[in-house]
């Protein structure tokens, strides 16, 4: 009997486990959407032809402040998903869900594009 009351005890905690994974890819995504939202204001804008047209000039630095919050976001929203990778890893080997692929095309996807744009400012 004392058996049944332990793999009944590791069955909820695993469930209990599988419903964090979902959180965390939900927050995961959540702060690459306002990365990306921040990396909009954060990079110049572009010379288009209206500009051209007009004579005008676009904004060439970007927002700085605006470049530290994206930084900031994209790197909690990382650090996030390989918490959540690391998580979906350890429920595989316990054979209680799938791999998650969106976690990651969200790390492949972040960590790109943060490099890319770490790249581009320096």
């Amino acid at each position: 009997m004392p058996q049944t009351r332990s793999s009944s005890a590791s069955l909820a905690t695993l469930k209990t486990l599988n419903k964090v994974l979902g959180v965390l890819s939900m927050v995961g995504w959540l702060f690459f959407i306002v990365a990306l939202y921040m990396f909009h204001y954060a990079t110049p804008d572009p010379d288009n032809f209206y500009d051209t047209i007009l004579g005008t000039r676009p904004d060439q630095l970007g927002s700085a402040s605006h470049a530290d919050l994206f930084v900031f976001f994209m790197s909690v929203g990382i650090l996030i998903t390989l918490i959540a990778l690391a998580l979906n890893i350890y429920l595989y080997r316990a054979r209680r869900t799938h791999i998650w692929i969106n976690l990651m095309l969200l790390i492949l996807t972040s960590v790109s594009i943060l490099f890319y744009f770490l790249r581009a400012g320096a």
